[in-house]
């Protein structure tokens, strides 16, 4: 059996676009006639979804009918040999194999046809017409052809990938046509061609009932598919959304809301490892303490909020200009305060100098005008006979309001 009965018909089926939320479950509903989805954008998706699918089997399925026509032209010939009659039924089958090829190359070139059920539809109307003949052609063998028939209302369900709905019309009218193509070739009562007629109603049903299953199978497994693919899409948006929440919430908890830099926190954890490492291998370790010169008055003749954006500004500006190896961190208020692992005194005082000149030489744009800033700094290395941070931070402390009383806009090593 065939596992594709599911033609569109209709213009040309576009890409769905993919969407973010998932369809309500309604919309997974399967009609209990035509075996397809109710919902129309659904049912577009899955063909549009299984085109190329339906475009191989098809192609074969055109394929295997033209052999089999052709194949079935020799035991005509046996029967009959090279007279008219074979000659007309040999003509019949050859329109229908030109139209079956004609097909299978529009399919080939454009798998999307394959998915429009008026194009297989309008060859198997045709094709009905053009066997008809046959029964004229050959009234000696009309029962024979009556039981072929019936196969092929079977074949037209299970065998050639179409809408259950056009199979079930094109299928109704092979079988009305051949009760009247019967009378012609033997004319009957109303009974006789009402029982040849329910008669073939059997096969149809039969093939009706087996692609309505298949065609249902298939879409219930395309809706598991589909709503495990959301399910997945879903948890993935959660996951990536709690990776943020993290991720803000680790944010939140080491870093300065207002300047980015590390919070009291998190740079005493950090100044700690850097410290245990220092005293672990000797290495140098000095720490930086900056104040802004005369902040307040900032506050007082622009505002809090230009206070703010000074404090922006200096922040990014620490991050400009000290190395990435350094570690920075808001002491609180107007301080900032720098450790430099692996540094000495004279390298620190260098870097802390050439930060200090910088931010004087560059004015802090502030409701637009130009804030004049300069800050002091407290430079100090780690004593070889010291274990605490706090030490460091005292005289680094001190070494600041050395150059505070001093005239302010300078380095002091302490």
């Amino acid at each position: 059996m065939q596992p594709m009965s599911e033609l569109q018909s209709g213009a040309a089926v576009p890409q769905p676009a993919p969407t973010n939320e998932p369809p309500p479950m309604a919309s997974w509903r399967i009609s209990g006639w035509s075996g397809e989805f109710v919902d129309r954008q659904i049912e577009q998706e899955y063909l549009f979804k299984h085109r190329g699918l339906i475009a191989r089997q098809l192609i074969t399925a055109l394929l295997i009918w033209a052999a089999l026509l052709l194949l079935f032209a020799i035991p005509d010939y046996q029967a009959l040999g090279p007279v008219p009659i074979f000659w007309s039924s040999l003509t019949v089958r050859g329109a229908t194999c030109l139209l079956i090829g004609a097909l299978a190359i529009f399919v080939y070139r454009d798998p999307i046809r394959a998915t429009q059920a008026r194009w297989i539809t309008a060859l198997e109307l045709i094709a009905v017409l053009l066997f008809m003949p046959v029964y004229l052609l050959r009234p000696d063998i009309a029962s024979w052809i009556v039981t072929l028939t019936m196969i092929m209302l079977i074949a037209l369900f299970i065998y050639l990938p179409n809408r259950v709905p056009a199979v079930l019309g094109v299928s109704l009218f092979m079988a009305a046509a051949t009760v009247v193509t019967l009378d012609q070739v033997r004319p009957k009562s109303a009974g006789e061609m009402a029982a040849v007629f329910l008669l073939l109603l059997v096969p149809i049903g039969i093939g009706w009932a087996a692609a309505l299953r298949t065609q249902v199978l298939q879409r219930k497994q395309y809706a598991m598919w589909r709503q495990a693919q959301q399910a997945n899409e879903a948890l993935s948006r959660e996951m990536e959304e709690r990776a943020r929440l993290q991720e803000a919430l680790v944010r939140q908890a080491t870093t300065d809301p207002l300047t980015g830099l590390n919070n009291r926190r998190q740079y005493e954890a950090l100044f700690t490892t850097e410290l245990a490492r220092a005293q672990r291998k000797g290495n140098a370790l000095a720490l930086c303490i900056i104040d802004l010169d005369h902040f307040k008055q900032v506050n007082d003749t622009w505002g809090h909020s230009a206070g703010d954006q000074v404090l922006r500004s200096v922040a990014q500006l620490c991050r400009d200009n000290f190395r990435t190896i350094d570690i920075l961190g808001r002491l609180g208020g107007e301080e900032f305060v720098v450790l430099l692992p692996d540094t000495d005194l004279a390298t620190a005082t260098r870097i802390a100098e050439r930060f200090i000149e910088t931010l004087s030489a560059a004015p802090i744009p502030v409701g637009g005008q130009a804030i004049q800033i300069t800050a002091t700094a407290g430079v100090v290395q780690r004593r070889a006979d010291e274990a605490q941070l706090e030490s460091l931070v005292q005289r680094a402390d001190k070494a600041l309001y050395e150059g505070k009383h001093a005239g302010r806009n300078r380095v002091v090593a302490g």
